[in-house]
């Protein structure tokens, strides 16, 4: 890598790269993702439940992360002005317990032990109302909290999940490829009105947390896909995620942007019908089988994570111009990860991977 190359200069170009479906643009663009498993190998905490847990800490922290990124890659990449509180909100309203402990991320278990639990869930949340109190006072308390003390904003909506991993987070994986399979008909019930559900909560989350009701694009993480068969994707998952884009991107050009790095290429031509048009799917898709499945799709990819994180500089490199002779010359492609930036990836190959989109994929 030249060691003349302006980090933040690639960043200030970068802004100007991602007209879709263009040439008219200086190359291909670039994204990274950083998320909790990032950097709780790149700062030291004194809790990491407290990073969970406490607001005000959690931007402390972020913000010594920035320092270190801006220095290494020029960029800053987490939030430090407005906080997303809980990853899964909906899903423990909904039931699911969130466990935290020392030194690991969140994660979500469900409390579902059969098919009757189930039915319990569809009557419940057939009778609530997430617009009388979509949040529970204890979580306004902190956003309050945060204003005061510290003048900056938390908020609520945190992205929301797709079907398949909604629908492991409140029932288990191994319950829900059970129930898909043997109780066909209850399933339909339930994907029907936790959708409606999950619409509505959405809608109350972003009123609470901007005042008004975003619907020109919607992002849907959906990692858990690849365990339904096609039919009972079709039959269940589709439905959902078409009742979502329609309430929060409904015209043609209207983002409809799916992320799932797992292994789902039997699902892409579902995806496809139902207007999909931004992806992120896993390693080992290759762009050329999306671009056949999805001619529509802005592809944000394929470039494995764990070869940026173990690879040589060549590794980055080749599949920097893999993904560009594959399909980069239609402007659709977003240069990205298949998935989120590993935790302790060394910064000298995230600069090697800059620098590759930097020479290798070039319009002008």
């Amino acid at each position: 890598m030249d060691s003349t190359f302006d980090l933040k200069g690639f960043w200030q170009e970068n802004k100007d790269c991602f007209k879709h479906f263009s040439v008219q643009k200086p190359r291909v663009p670039l994204t990274l993702i950083f998320e909790d498993h990032f950097i709780m190998h790149l700062v030291s905490m004194d809790s990491t439940v407290r990073y969970y847990t406490d607001p005000s800490y959690t931007i402390d922290i972020n913000r010594k992360a920035n320092e270190i990124l801006e220095k290494e890659i020029g960029l800053r990449c987490y939030s430090e002005d407005g906080i997303y509180y809980i990853k899964g909100a909906f899903e423990v309203l909904m039931g699911a317990k969130r466990i935290i402990h020392e030194k690991n991320t969140p994660w979500l278990e469900s409390e579902v032990e059969n098919i009757d639990d189930v039915k319990k869930i569809i009557k419940s949340a057939q009778k609530w109302d997430p617009k009388q109190n979509p949040v529970p006072d204890e979580w306004r308390e902190e956003k309050a909290k945060l204003l005061n003390v510290r003048n900056k904003k938390l908020f609520f909506g945190h992205g929301m999940n797709g079907p398949a991993t909604l629908a492991c987070n409140m029932l288990g994986t191994t319950n829900l490829c059970l129930f898909m399979m043997e109780e066909p008909e209850i399933m339909d019930d339930f994907f029907n009105v936790i959708a409606d559900k999950y619409i509505e909560f959405y809608e109350a989350v972003m009123i609470e947390d901007h005042g008004s009701i975003d619907r020109e694009g919607l992002g849907v993480n959906d990692d858990n896909c690849y365990i339904f068969p096609p039919e009972q994707y079709e039959r269940f998952c589709a439905p959902f995620l078409k009742k979502c884009f329609d309430a929060f991107a409904p015209l043609p050009h209207h983002k409809r942007r799916q992320h799932s790095d797992s292994h789902m290429p039997h699902l892409m031509k579902i995806l496809n019908k139902i207007g999909v048009n931004e992806v992120n799917f896993g390693p080992e898709i290759h762009p050329l089988d999306i671009r056949k499945a999805m001619p529509n799709a802005v592809i944000h990819g394929q470039t494995p994570p764990f070869v940026l994180r173990n690879g040589t500089e060549d590794e980055i490199t080749d599949y920097v111009k893999r993904n560009f002779n594959a399909v980069g010359q239609d402007g659709g492609l977003v240069e990205s990860l298949a998935g989120v930036v590993p935790e302790s990836t060394p910064f000298k190959n995230i600069r090697s991977y800059m620098y590759a989109v930097h020479t290798l994929t070039r319009y002008s």
